[in-house]
Formats: structure tokens, C-alpha cells, sequence
């Protein structure tokens, strides 16, 4: 007796422990059809970023609405398979977009460089009460040196301008080089 009191309560703790094997709350069609929708879903998203780039989204669309067209028909694996078709299309298509852009933006970061490059930089100086222009604050810029104690290479580079370091004037036109 005792030893059946042992295995009961061994039971009842493995249970409490371990919970009871659970039904799922959804009938697997309801699921299928749950995931179908989630996925068609997703694919809508995809299509609509991609649009937004520009990109060209012709075939996601087709897929999009072949997915549609099976979810309809109550035909919930080919739609899922569809609409993660016509996501990855639109992502795709997204992508080559956005490298596109990347690579212009980059060519034109090189050509801004080679005409930096080829020209000396020239500075307008600004007021003091908006811009706080004084040597030491411009080769504190990061467009120009980025480190302060670099004033002295302004100055020697504009001696033909500059007769006092401390004494700049807005509107004169300073050689960075």
C-alpha cells in the first residue's frame, strides 16, 4: 500500500512538473489556413517595400496573386508556397535596387574625392556669432582636419591673407590645403 501512495504521488509530481500532453488549440486545417494567410501577408509587405525603391515587382505580383488564387481554392500549402515565392522576388528585387543606389552613391563620393583632390580647398569664412569662425575652430571641423592643433597649416597656407592669426574677417576666402 504504502509503495502504491509512493507511485501515486510520483505521478501527480511528474505531471505538475511536466504538464499534461495538450491538445492544440487550432485544427491543423485552421492552421494551414492561419499560416496561408500569414504568408500571403508577408509577401503584400515585401511587395509594397520593394515598391517604394522603385523596384521592379512584376513577378512577386503574379506569385502574390497565384498564392491568392490557391488560398481561395482552400488549397493552403501551394499558396504558402507562392506567397514565400513572391516574397523572396520582391526582396530580391528590393536588394538589386538598393545595390544600385549604393553603387551610384559610391561613384559619386569617388568623383567628389578626385575633384577635391584636384582643386585646393577653399574655406568662406562666417560670422563669429553664427559660426564661430576662427582658425582653430575651422581645422576643428571634421570636413577639414577634424583636430584643432592643425590651425597653424590654415595660417602658413594664407599668409598672403592672414597678418595676425587671431584676427580673420567673414567673407575672406581661406586656402585649406
Amino acid at each position: 500500500m504504502k509503495r502504491l501512495i509512493e507511485l501515486l504521488l510520483l505521478s501527480l509530481f511528474l505531471v505538475t512538473l511536466m504538464g499534461c500532453p495538450k491538445r492544440p488549440l487550432v485544427a491543423p486545417v485552421d492552421q494551414a489556413r492561419i499560416d496561408a494567410e500569414n504568408a500571403i501577408n508577408s509577401a503584400s509587405k515585401a511587395i509594397t517595400a520593394a515598391q517604394e525603391v522603385g523596384a521592379d515587382t512584376r513577378e512577386a505580383e503574379s506569385l502574390l496573386e497565384e498564392a491568392r488564387g490557391a488560398f481561395a481554392e482552400s488549397d493552403y500549402p501551394t499558396a504558402i508556397s507562392k506567397a514565400r515565392e513572391a516574397e523572396i522576388s520582391a526582396n530580391r528585387a528590393r536588394e538589386e535596387i538598393l545595390a544600385k543606389a549604393r553603387e551610384r552613391e559610391e561613384e559619386e563620393v569617388v568623383e567628389e574625392v578626385k575633384k577635391e583632390e584636384e582643386a585646393p580647398n577653399i574655406y568662406v569664412v562666417g560670422t563669429w556669432e553664427k559660426d564661430r569662425d576662427c582658425l582653430w575652430n575651422i581645422a576643428k571641423k571634421r570636413r577639414i582636419y577634424g583636430d584643432p592643433w592643425k590651425w597653424k597649416r590654415i595660417y602658413e597656407a594664407n599668409r598672403d591673407k592672414i597678418t595676425n592669426p587671431d584676427l580673420i574677417y567673414p567673407g575672406q576666402k581661406l586656402i585649406i590645403p
